[in-house]
């Protein structure tokens, strides 16, 4: 096929390139949360603050915690890694997770997550490697994503008819099914069988779609549809599908400017500045916004309107200096010390910028246009944000050491207190009273000893009133007046004689729940005299271990700012030299079509003067 062709094709590959990247951090989504410092992290991670995710995993994992996720959060923290652009560092963790893991589902993930990690490093043969080794025990959404990224390492490698293999094999239920079929279309039309290719890439276009991201890729299928149709000289079909593609979308600008040149193969020129003119009117630096600057007068010179066709092309010309004029000063000012933070403090926009910056910061639509910028631009904001948390630990560091010293003073007030229970009898007085307890018992429980050991001291109280209340009795009743009362008393006495034979057993089993109280508390107090040594022989080392600790962050938090430091300097030189290429790129495009419209000019200027030569002839 043509080379134009080729080349208009190679430009869908960014479509379904940057899903696979950014599926690599949410995968290991757990169905059922089982624990609250996961959680934690899957908060972090599902806020997009992919380092507070990291450092809650690092954190939980030093403590050993997370333990019902197995390899869970490995995985996880494996694919945040990568998505922060450390490929081997994530790497090692999918490795030790494939060495350690046995389950089979797991390790396909983890293979998985290793050939996307190779794939993003661009090193196809380890990926293809990694993937084939992934098994079936996934979920459908990740087996999708891994039989999506054997199609597109195929297809990458140009082994269309594998790769058309491989996707048709897709579930058709997920998310990754319609990256496969857009895939296809393209295998199709790699191998030269435009007529399957143009047919799924019409019915991709002409499917409902509920999602933004179904609608943007039935947007890209019809917009790839229709200018393949008018590389093919099929005007009329590629209008109609470029009119299917949305006014407001990503791909709009471009089927804008292909609708306008379909009507001009139809030879309707009048019919081509319609979507022309509302292309003209956006303020996007879309090269399609640049090119209909030269399209209109082109189709007004068609049309004979000479005059608005010269104004159109001076239009243009107008713009394109003001637009170069605008990208020098731009190119100046990204050698400023300040580049590429002038870029990222647009997120603060309170604060007043120059109005130079405010030149530049009207390019960046143009360099974020660039995949490589976006992910150093991305790389140069996290180290900023690193140097930013840094700095912040540098001033935590200091309170943390204050407040160690308030627990060790706090420590040493109730150490005291500590020691003097250690010290102390507890343990031994409470073995004295359950021995004691343990001869009551025997005692009272043998046959042999009378029910009256167990009377209360109010019962033996009452026991001696009435003895003593007999003994007056028995003295003074010589005539027998006192009878009554003498026989008031002996029922008293029989009472509390009887309530204390009758409640002997039940103050047996009292005594003997007393013991088992009294066991209990025995353990509970060995337990405590053996945590509190135990705490208090580990209370120093710890003080000292965070003491230790501390002094050694101080030390190591300004070699890690310099660090960091010299690593943002590097990245933003290297922004410096790629926003000036792309700036460069930008400026020999513009001069293209300057030199187009100054064109464009001369032969209207041209054809006007033979014209006016002609009509003065005799």
């Amino acid at each position: 096929m043509r080379s134009s062709l080729f080349s208009l094709i190679l430009l869908t590959f960014p479509l379904f390139l940057p899903m696979a990247a950014q599926s690599a951090v949410k995968t290991a989504e757990p169905g059922e949360l089982r624990d609250l410092h996961y959680g934690e992290a899957l908060y972090q991670l599902y806020q997009e603050n992919y380092f507070q995710a990291i450092v809650r995993l690092l954190s939980a994992r030093k403590q050993g915690l997370m333990k019902a996720y197995e390899d869970e959060p490995e995985l996880l923290l494996g694919g945040l890694y990568l998505a922060y652009g450390m490929p081997d560092t994530a790497e090692t963790i999918f490795q030790r997770v494939l060495e350690q893991s046995a389950s089979p589902e797991l390790q396909s993930r983890a293979w998985l997550h290793l050939a996307k990690s190779r794939h993003k490093r661009n090193d196809r043969q380890a990926a293809n490697k990694a993937i084939s080794k992934v098994g079936t025990a996934l979920k459908p959404l990740e087996y999708d994503e891994s039989l999506n990224l054997l199609g597109l390492i195929q297809l990458l490698d140009g082994k269309n008819s594998q790769a058309l293999e491989t996707l048709p094999k897709l579930s058709g239920q997920t998310e990754w099914s319609l990256y496969g079929e857009f895939n296809q279309a393209i295998a199709h039309l790699r191998q030269g069988e435009e007529s399957k290719g143009f047919d799924l890439l019409r019915e991709i276009g002409s499917r409902s779609a509920e999602s933004e991201e179904m609608k943007a890729i039935r947007d890209r299928a019809n917009l790839l549809l229709g200018y393949l149709m008018l590389e093919s000289k099929q005007p009329e079909p590629a209008l109609e599908v470029l009119q299917k593609v949305r006014l407001h979308g990503p791909s709009s600008n471009q089927a804008l400017l292909g609708a306008g040149w379909a009507s001009l193969q139809l030879n309707q020129p009048k019919q081509a500045l319609v979507p022309w003119q509302m292309l003209a009117e956006r303020t996007s630096d879309e090269t399609a916004v640049l090119e209909v600057q030269l399209a209109i007068p082109y189709a007004l010179a068609l049309l004979e309107a000479d005059q608005q066709s010269l104004q159109g092309y001076r239009d243009a010309i107008a713009r394109f200096n003001s637009s170069i004029g605008e990208l020098d000063q731009a190119l100046a000012n990204i050698q400023q010390s300040r580049f590429p933070d002038n870029l990222l403090d647009v997120e603060n926009p309170t604060e007043a910028i120059t109005q130079d910056e405010a030149v530049l910061r009207s390019q960046l639509p143009i360099l974020l246009s660039k995949n490589e910028f976006q992910e150093r631009l991305q790389d140069y904001r996290d180290l900023r944000l690193m140097e930013r948390n840094l700095h912040q630990w540098q001033e935590k560091i200091a309170s943390y050491q204050s407040m160690l010293e308030v627990r060790i003073a706090a420590y040493a007030k109730q150490q005291k207190k500590v020691d003097a229970f250690l010290e102390g009898d507890a343990v031994a007085q409470l073995e004295k009273e359950r021995d004691e307890l343990q001869a009551l018992y025997e005692r009272a429980a043998s046959p042999e000893e009378p029910p009256f050991m167990l009377t209360t001291d109010d019962e033996k109280s009452w026991l001696k009133r009435l003895d003593k209340i007999e003994g007056l009795i028995g003295k003074h009743n010589r005539d027998g007046r006192l009878a009554s009362q003498q026989e008031g008393a002996r029922l008293m006495e029989g009472i509390l004689i009887w309530r204390t034979v009758t409640e002997h057993p039940a103050r047996i089993w009292t005594l003997k729940k007393q013991m088992r109280d009294l066991d209990l508390n025995l353990d509970k107090t060995r337990k405590l005299i053996a945590d509190l040594t135990l705490a208090r022989e580990q209370t120093k080392g710890r003080f000292k271990a965070f003491s230790r600790r501390i002094e050694q962050l101080k030390k190591e938090i300004p070699s890690l700012i310099k660090r960091v430091a010299q690593l943002r300097s590097i990245e933003g030189e290297m922004l410096q030299q790629m926003a000036a290429n792309v700036l460069e790129e930008r400026k020999t495009l513009l001069h293209d079509y300057l030199i187009q419209a100054r064109f464009g000019v001369a032969s209207l200027l041209d054809s006007s003067s033979e014209t006016v030569e002609e009509g003065s002839k005799p």
